[in-house]
């Protein structure tokens, strides 16, 4: 009985370390996208930022 106590408790960790995994890759994809420097007359850059479709959250970032 104790060992099925402890196979219960290592499934709910590796269930909460997933959730935990796939969070962070969320988290981290929702940034993406990129920056574009353009010269000007004059001196200086215009800066762009462009983002990028993400599949992972089914929208523009």
């Amino acid at each position: 009985m104790n060992n099925n106590k402890q196979q219960t408790k290592g499934n709910k960790m590796k269930k909460i370390a997933m959730v935990i995994g796939v969070l962070t890759v969320m988290a981290t994809s929702a940034n993406a996208g990129y920056w574009t420097h353009t010269p000007t007359y004059g001196g200086g850059y215009t800066s762009t930022y462009t983002p990028t479709y993400n599949i992972l959250l089914g929208g523009w970032n």
